[in-house]
């Protein structure tokens, strides 16, 4: 139902045939890996259970579909060594890219490419109701980035918070400290109820949009989205 992707290697493709799209996940998670050499410790044990358990909510509310993983999370390139077919086919076929804000994260070559990866993708409206301004891109506050410049394509879409929670210091808890605060300082109910509203939106979208695939022919394509003007 969902899984992390493994090790890849080789030349991206351009076409998206029909059981590709089939098997397309419904969200994507971008996040800073740890560089090549240095243990990943605390912060890739979080990012594990974070995907498991939004991957777990949205299986539960999309229900049953055959040969669709809900989401993907690349854990086999330390330090964004290379890129593989199957994690530049993920960002071209999904239907949700998921950044985990973080300064380690903005300052990433690898995660400004997926972004662009995804950003160059036309988003159609499944019915009349919905909004033609959607992007998709649902933005994580993962950890503080107090201090560091954002970067454009950051300020300019809203960032996730949860609503209607039974607490209000949960939304206030993860926008001061983000989803990492919340598991170092071991605030389980507030996790719970972030992962919970977090897999709602990515479902909600995905009921209202279709982001049509595109998979760029080469890495060389794409650009650091995360290097344009940040003041």
């Amino acid at each position: 139902m969902f899984r992390p992707r493994g090790e890849g290697g080789g030349a991206a493709v351009s076409t998206v045939d029909a059981p590709s799209r089939a098997r397309a996940p419904l969200f994507f998670i971008s996040y800073s890996r740890a560089p090549a050499g240095r243990a990943a410790g605390k912060p890739a044990e979080y990012v594990s259970r974070f995907f498991e358990d939004l991957s777990v909510h949205v299986s539960e509310l999309v229900g049953p579909v055959t040969g669709v993983d809900a989401g993907f999370l690349d854990t086999s390139i330390a330090g964004g060594e290379r890129w593989s077919p199957e994690l530049l086919q993920a960002a071209g076929t999904c239907q949700v890219f998921v950044p985990l804000v973080s300064s380690a994260l903005l300052g990433s070559e690898w995660c400004g490419r997926e972004w662009d990866a995804f950003s160059r993708r036309r988003i159609t409206p499944r019915h009349s109701s919905a909004s033609v301004n959607e992007t998709a891109i649902v933005p994580i506050t993962w950890s503080p980035t107090n201090g560091t410049a954002l970067p454009r394509v950051l300020r300019d879409i809203q960032r996730f918070s949860p609503t209607a929670m039974p607490d209000p210091d949960i939304a206030v808890h993860y926008q001061r400290d983000g989803v990492y605060g919340l598991l170092t300082m071991q605030l389980e109910n507030a996790y719970r109820g972030v992962v919970w509203r977090l897999a709602q939106r990515i479902v909600a979208i995905h009921r209202s949009y279709l982001v049509e695939p595109w998979v760029p022919e080469s890495v060389d394509e794409l650009c650091n989205r995360f290097a344009e003007e940040s003041k």
